[in-house]
């Protein structure tokens, strides 16, 4: 995992942030699986002024898409990982069409999915032991 990676994951997460501030009630409680969602949302929603990609592009967007969509409609982490996992695996054998993917040959490559994609279902997946 490499590439615009680092700059994506700060993009988001300070957006991330930003929308938990904004999504809390005014007096201080722990964050409820629906601010988590409306968060994401935003925060998702600003990453996109920063990169174009989109589900379909082999990028870490195939697993993020899923994952905040699903957390949004079904506030259920582990149906969300589990989105986040299938977006993911959608990306074996796609030509990539933005990222580091796009420099690199996919002969021997095309049945492994997109190492963005791969490392945030990863990242998700250590974050399903916190609940």
């Amino acid at each position: 995992m490499d590439g615009t990676s680092g700059a994506l994951y700060a993009i988001f997460l300070h957006a991330l942030a930003s929308g938990l501030q904004a999504a809390a009630p005014p007096t201080p409680q722990p964050a409820t699986p629906r601010v988590w969602a409306a968060a994401l949302s935003a925060a998702l929603a600003s990453l996109a002024k920063y990169t174009p990609a989109q589900p379909g592009d082999r990028t870490v967007v195939d697993a993020l898409v899923p994952f905040v969509a699903t957390l949004g409609e079904t506030l259920h982490l582990p149906s969300a990982v589990e989105a986040a996992r299938k977006g993911c695996e959608s990306t074996k054998g796609m030509a990539a069409s933005l990222g580091r993917s796009v420099y690199v040959s996919a002969e021997g490559w095309d049945s492994c999915p997109d190492p963005g994609a791969y490392g945030l279902v990863k990242l998700l997946e250590g974050f399903q032991g916190f609940q």
